[in-house]
């Protein structure tokens, strides 16, 4: 094999590697301090929240028309999901949205987290975090084989 393939199969892997860790880290759980809180209006909380981008798409489901509205015109989604989950594309296509139709926007929003929470999930794997995990887990596979 040159030194050039093995570069780039090298790169390749640090690529795929580099997508993981993005990955786990968009679909992460988040502590309550860095929770999504839902509101209808300013001083007017709902008492809902989300931890994680999974918890978020629930939420969306079933919180009032007017909170959906009075976060996306102040960006508040965009903002989070880029700042704390650390998802620019996301953020991106939210901010796409427009918050005429409230039935629209409900629908829209989780359309777009659900794709992207499968094409995350996709390109998410758990990673080994020692050698006798994976010295164990060859082992009981082919045990099993």
């Amino acid at each position: 094999m040159s030194p050039k393939t093995q570069k780039t199969r090298k790169t390749q892997k640090d690529r795929k590697l580099e997508v993981n860790k993005e990955a786990t880290k968009i679909l992460r759980t988040v502590s309550d301090e860095e929770a999504f809180y839902f509101y209808e209006a300013v001083g007017k909380p709902t008492g809902q929240n989300a931890k994680s981008l999974s918890g978020f798409l629930e939420k969306i489901s079933s919180v009032k028309s007017e909170s959906l509205l009075f976060h996306l015109q102040r960006e508040d989604f965009q903002k989070w999901i880029r700042k704390t989950l650390g998802d620019s594309k996301l953020a991106r296509e939210i901010g796409k949205l427009s918050s005429s139709n409230r039935e629209d926007v409900r629908a829209n929003i989780h359309s777009i987290i659900e794709k992207r929470i499968r094409k995350l999930s996709e390109t998410s794997q758990p990673l080994l975090v020692s050698e006798d995990l994976a010295v164990a887990f060859l082992g009981s596979k082919s045990l099993n084989s």
